[in-house]
């Protein structure tokens, strides 16, 4: 290898690199508007949600790969009805893989979905207030009493190891 064949390689490299993070920074960027854009339409999620199977046939459906809409469109025998049954091991092949198609797309609609809310009613950030050690080995042993205090069928002493926790929680509190 040579030094310009090098120096090339690395140009491309970089210049191949930089599209891809300026892509990436106008695709959040587009997801961004879309979630405004809703949000002004809908004003709120649950009226969003109200019509989601509507909005996924609308907004999402066209825009996603057509197998996934191939799929939902195919009509297929309900499992264990009389049709199914009388599939040969063949077509019950085919009905897997016709099946599983569709759970894709259903579940790629959804993502899609929820990531549009998401963006459009993004969750409320709360202050959260940083807990001590202290404060958690209190709550982890008082949950790990109670526990012991619930169960009925161990392979140790239930008694002693509530008796011990009991101990450890004094000397936490102190």
């Amino acid at each position: 290898m040579t030094n310009s064949i090098q120096s090339t390689d690395y140009s491309a490299t970089v210049e191949a690199c930089t599209n891809a993070v300026r892509q990436d920074i106008n695709t959040v960027n587009k997801w961004e508007t879309a979630g405004q854009k809703v949000r002004a339409f809908f004003g709120t999620e649950s009226a969003m949600l109200e019509v989601k199977a509507q909005f996924i046939a609308d907004a999402i459906l066209p825009a996603i790969d057509k197998r996934h809409a191939k799929a939902l469109n195919t009509e297929l025998p309900r499992k264990n009805s009389k049709e199914f049954n009388a599939l040969d091991a063949g077509q019950r092949d085919t009905w897997e893989y016709v099946n599983q198609a569709k759970k894709d797309a259903r579940a790629t609609l959804n993502t899609y979905f929820s990531r549009i809310v998401g963006y459009a009613f993004p969750a409320e950030k709360k202050e959260s207030e940083t807990t001590s050690l202290k404060t958690k080995i209190q709550e982890g042993i008082a949950d790990f009493i109670k526990k012991c205090e619930k169960a009925t069928d161990a392979d140790f002493d239930l008694v002693e190891t509530t008796k011990a926790l009991q101990a450890v929680l004094t000397t936490v509190n102190k």
